[in-house]
Parts: C-alpha cells; structure tokens; sequence
C-alpha cells in the first residue's frame, strides 16, 4: 500500500513536471528524483485537521470553523529575529523550489516564467499592497499556514509541515512584497 501512495505521488509529479516547460521542468524533475520518501510522507500525512477537511469534503460546518482556525492560527511560528520580511533572493529559491515553495504549481509570479498554476491569483505586484506590518503579517502567516485563514484551502500549509522554516516563510514574504524583487518590477 505504501508503494502505491509513493507511485501515485511520484506519477502526479511525474506528469505535472513534464507539462512545465523551461527551469521549473527540471526543478521538478531534480524534486522527484532527490524527494524521496520524506517528501511523500509530508504530502500524504494526514493530520487532525486534514481529517476533519477530509471528512467534510473541505466544507467544515459552521460551528467548527472558530475552533479549527484558532488550532490553525496556534501552529504559525515565527522566525527568532522576530522579522517577518527577510531576503527576497533565497525567497525566489524557496518559491520555485518544488520540494518546498512550489508555489509555481498555483500562482503566477515573476513574468518571465511561462509555466504556472492558475489555481490560486497571480502574485504579480503583490507589493502593491504596501509594507505595513498588517500587510506583512498577513502575508507571513498565511504563506506559514493559509488553512489560519481559509479553512481547508487547496494552499497547504508549508510551514506547518515543515517544507519551509520560519525564517523561508520570512524570505518568501519579502519576495513577494520587497520591491526590488522580480514580482514587483515593472
């Protein structure tokens, strides 16, 4: 049973890294061959909460949601400098790295790449929204664990299982809000 879960995850990002063109095909391709079983593990563990989305079919009753985002909210953790902006460059490496950010598979980014996702918005300029710290904040815990915001949301919660750490989170949060990064040129 093992096997199959692991041959299944391996064939979905088999197939989703050769329909990528370009650098991100081969960060795909370097993903699967170097993941290994650590990386199915956290992309198939399922956790209290992935039980309750489950159960629900991802729609949560009403009266469980305060709950639920409260229990996600409490697994946000926060870099040790207590600085939720970091370096924008290592923030690219983790948002095209597929092993962790991955975050190509969903967004549109840097307007270079050609191959992205279209399930979540296009971050393009998402510096836009300026850099107060409610803007920042936000930005950090949901990129740390978007289900505080969304209850089971299609984004997963890479912080919580730990493809990046806090201080990534940090990274990827000034990637996206530095204006000197790719994404926010124009």
């Amino acid at each position: 049973m093992k096997r199959k879960g692991i041959l299944a995850v391996g064939l979905l990002l088999l197939g989703l890294g050769l329909s990528q063109v370009g650098p991100f095909r081969a960060r795909v391709e370097a993903a699967i061959k170097s993941g290994g079983e650590e990386f199915v593990r956290v992309m198939l563990s399922q956790d209290k909460a992935q039980a309750l989305c489950t159960q629900y079919r991802n729609k949560l009753p009403a009266d469980l949601i305060p709950t639920f985002v409260a229990e996600q909210k409490a697994l946000i953790k926060y870099p040790a400098s207590g600085k939720l902006m970091g370096d924008w460059k290592n923030g690219e490496k983790v948002f095209t790295d597929p092993k962790r950010g991955n975050c190509y598979a969903c967004h549109q980014g840097v307007a270079e790449e050609v191959a992205y996702g279209t399930m979540g918005p296009s971050l393009l300029h998402y510096g836009d929204r300026g850099q107060s710290e409610a803007v920042v904040r936000y930005t950090y815990e949901k990129i740390y664990n978007a289900w505080a915001f969304v209850p089971c949301s299609l984004m997963y919660r890479g912080g919580v299982h730990g493809l990046f750490t806090p201080e990534e989170t940090a990274d990827l949060v000034a990637f996206l809000l530095d204006p000197e990064s790719p994404i926010n040129r124009r």
